[in-house]
């Protein structure tokens, strides 16, 4: 019984390290969306990148590094960075002709391959309520999306193909968390970004003006900060528990949207994204009913 309780206890605990992480993604998004205008995207990764393996550097043990070293691990760290690239590359993209909310809800549909690919490769018990929660939420998805309505069908397909890739991310940095340091992870999935864009970046260079550089630098710590978060949550709860929280990112992204980039979201982006929120906080009522009768035993 007290096994239950440290993992219902764990589980909690990590729902609120990886949400607090999105929130950060999603401070991330923006910058990036922002940049972009007049930055090259590989441009933007190198630079911050470059900010994510110095900061987590300073932190880094060598045990950990020797830990992450290992040939499976490296093998998984090398296939998540991949994934990782042509997830972002595919994002930020397709965020130069969507606007920014309906960016995030088309990249939304992760969380759901998420829960999907949870049990035949962590070996998750998903359960009835994991699934049902998660594919309310994608119906939100679905409707704040309004694919008939988008600009563009191939913009749309590219986000989609990133939101695959994400979750392909998401079930390795499960994996690998069980046997690799938070700070090494960091290293080691943006260090491909730094020697892949590094190669690109110097033929489409572009020198940002003074307010870019800022934006770089606040890229660079936001960006730290929302996967420190991320792999401490991945640490602590299943993959397919935190799926569903990834919705809340949807907000920040209307937020964001409206402040930064004055996009109105229209009605049914605002109908989509509280059927989101509501599927996150059913989610969040089953997973503290779990604590609570976990606390009882």
């Amino acid at each position: 019984m007290t096994s239950a309780k440290t993992e219902a206890s764990r589980t909690l605990t990590g729902i609120a390290l990886a949400t607090c992480g999105w929130a950060a993604f999603s401070a991330q998004d923006a910058i990036v969306k922002w940049l972009v205008v007049k930055l090259p995207v590989a441009e933007v990764l190198f630079a911050r990148s470059v900010m994510i393996v110095a900061l987590a550097s300073f932190v880094v043990r060598r045990a950990d590094l020797r830990s992450m070293m290992q040939r499976r691990n490296l093998a998984a760290v090398a296939v998540r960075g991949l994934l990782i690239l042509a997830a972002w590359l595919a994002y930020y993209s397709a965020s130069r002709s969507l606007q920014l909310a309906e960016l995030v809800t088309l990249y939304f549909a992760a969380p759901l391959f998420v829960v999907a690919m949870s049990n035949p490769i962590l070996g998750e018990i998903v359960g009835p309520w994991r699934w049902m929660t998660t594919l309310i939420g994608f119906g939100g998805v679905l409707i704040a999306a309004d694919l008939s309505a988008a600009p563009d069908v191939w913009p749309a397909l590219l986000t989609l193909f990133g939101a695959l890739c994400w979750a392909g991310t998401t079930i390795l940095a499960r994996s690998l968390s069980q046997a690799v340091s938070t700070a090494a992870l960091m290293v080691g999935s943006n260090f491909l970004f730094v020697v892949a864009c590094g190669f690109a970046a110097p033929f489409v260079f572009v020198w940002p003006d003074a307010f870019s550089f800022g934006l770089i630098v606040a890229l660079g710590l936001v960006g730290s900060v929302g996967q420190f978060f991320l792999f401490e949550g991945l640490r602590r709860a299943p993959a397919s528990a935190l799926a569903p929280f990834e919705y809340t990112s949807l907000a920040w992204a209307i937020l964001w949207g409206w402040l930064v980039f004055n996009d109105l979201p229209p009605r049914h982006v605002l109908i989509g994204a509280a059927i989101i929120l509501c599927s996150g906080l059913f989610m969040l009522l089953i997973e503290s009913r779990r604590h609570v009768l976990a606390a009882r035993a």
